[in-house]
């Protein structure tokens, strides 16, 4: 299972919005690069969703109840990354931008 998110600013800003988060290295481009990165960082929770979202696909019902995750946040997503999030077959989770792998982890029931 995959799926292919456009990261953007406007999805950082809107999920700083939603979940309140005002850390100035995901709202500030010059700030994110005078500290060594890419851009603004998207918030590690945000791509984390991607994967739970590929979770209640795979499955059903059962994940909302049953549903377990492990992550290990690798690097950051910045505007303009392609995110590639993907569930194997056995379970595994990563989450890979055109620059370098940037999420590691497993999904499963209890």
């Amino acid at each position: 299972m995959q799926k292919t998110v456009k990261q953007t600013q406007a999805l950082f800003d809107n999920y700083g919005v939603l979940n309140g988060d005002n850390d100035i290295l995901h709202y500030d481009d010059a700030y994110a690069k005078q500290r060594g990165f890419r851009g603004t960082l998207g918030h590690g929770l945000m791509y984390t969703a991607y994967v739970c979202d590929l979770g209640a696909k795979k499955f059903g019902r059962d994940w909302h109840y049953k549903g377990r995750l492990t992550v290990k946040y690798v690097r950051g997503v910045c505007p303009g990354d392609d995110l590639v999030t993907t569930i194997t077959s056995d379970n595994q989770v990563h989450c890979k931008s055109q620059f370098d792998t940037t999420l590691v982890g497993t999904v499963g029931l209890a």
